[in-house]
């Protein structure tokens, strides 16, 4: 119960990295066979996420994607970019606090509002030299759901970017990002998308992908025609066209094969199933924890809930708790009856896929039962 760091891969995922690694093992390297899979498996992410191809750039993991993003404005001194740290990853701040050093630009946060981003607080924050709104479409801890939406509204009055780092919603719950009305998405294929670690992909929408310049330029980043990868560069570019211009150096093949597996499979079962089965198993997980006593986060109404519980002290995440909970010790309890989740700022984190079931969610908080039980 810990996609939130790990998620599984399936049997058609591994069975598509051995056919790869077989031909390699034989001498069998067809680049412009792999080149044409990477293509499509950008189309089917795009399509995945409801997105246009040429919007999709591939990437190492969802931070790579953010640096991206990050550089590729031209900025100013006294510009600024609004995020709530305390719910986002490190991954997701870090890259901001370079260019405050590097560059004058203002970082501004903001204080989450009972363990989610506080809607209005970010609004107010908003200003004519804002150029970058930053936020997790399902934060790390506690894994409450943002309001993605009405944050678009209000960035999209404003001419500012939306970053949505969506490492802990893309392959779990259903995604579009016209709907959302998101600028720019980040994921890893490690996680919810089922993949391997290496490998992830940066959504940018065309019309901002086409204003910005990306800071590192490589043979897949421009446009050289009908020219091989190996000829000569003359003194002159042009970039590709939309997000494509992000890409750098090579593809990760395996990770790319991996993914490619990954989606159609996901996509076979129906992301609004997956989406149902993954809340409802959190729901049941969360009654039941809730039932014996432990403060589970949001409580029973769990504001913006996703397929993530969280049980714990929520006074580092901008709420209150009811009482303390030994974290480390119900973590390694759970951990003797091989059951895996995730301990992260003070709460204990499960989080749930298409592959666990009711039986391994009544399993869990039977066995909670039995650490709270347990003789002093």
């Amino acid at each position: 119960m810990d996609v939130a760091n790990q998620g599984l891969i399936s049997r058609a995922v591994r069975d598509s990295i051995n056919e790869h690694l077989n031909n390699r093992l034989v001498g069998i390297n067809d680049e412009l066979h792999q080149l044409a899979k990477v293509e499509e498996t950008r189309e089917l992410f795009a399509r995945f996420i409801g997105a246009q191809t040429n919007e999709i750039a591939l990437t190492k993991n969802a931070s790579e994607g953010i640096n991206i993003i990050a550089n590729a404005f031209a900025w100013k001194e006294g510009d600024n970019i609004i995020l709530c740290p305390k719910l986002e990853h490190a991954n997701n701040i870090l890259p901001w606090l370079q260019l405050k050093a590097r560059q004058g630009v203002e970082v501004r946060t903001i204080e989450p509002l009972n363990g989610q981003i506080d809607v209005e607080a970010l609004g107010k924050a908003i200003d004519s030299r804002t150029r970058v709104v930053t936020i997790a479409t399902v934060t790390m801890v506690p894994g409450f759901r943002t309001e993605v939406s009405a944050i678009a509204r209000l960035c999209n009055q404003k001419g500012v970017f939306l970053l949505a780092d969506a490492t802990q919603s893309v392959g779990i719950l259903a995604t579009d990002v016209r709907d959302l009305g998101i600028d720019g998405l980040a994921v890893s294929t490690v996680k919810g998308l089922m993949g391997l670690y290496g490998s992830g992909f940066l959504y940018c929408r065309r019309q901002w992908a086409d204003r910005l310049l990306p800071a590192y330029l490589a043979r897949f980043s421009v446009d050289l025609g009908e020219a091989l990868e190996s000829a000569p560069v003359s003194d002159t570019f042009t970039l590709r066209p939309g997000a494509t211009r992000f890409d750098i150096g090579h593809y990760n093949f395996p990770g790319l094969i991996a993914v490619t597996a990954s989606i159609r499979q996901l996509s076979a079962v129906g992301m609004e199933r997956i989406e149902r089965h993954v809340t409802g198993l959190a729901a049941r997980l969360a009654t039941g924890l809730h039932g014996l006593g432990m403060p589970v986060c949001g409580g029973l109404l769990r504001p913006g809930s996703s397929s993530i519980v969280a049980v714990g002290d929520m006074s580092l995440l901008g709420g209150q708790s009811s009482h303390q909970l030994d974290v480390a010790s119900l973590r390694d309890h759970l951990a003797q009856h091989k059951i895996i989740a995730s301990a992260r700022r003070g709460v204990l984190r499960f989080s749930l896929h298409l592959y666990n079931t009711a039986d391994e969610v009544d399993q869990v908080i039977d066995i909670a039962k039995g650490w709270l039980t347990r003789p002093a």
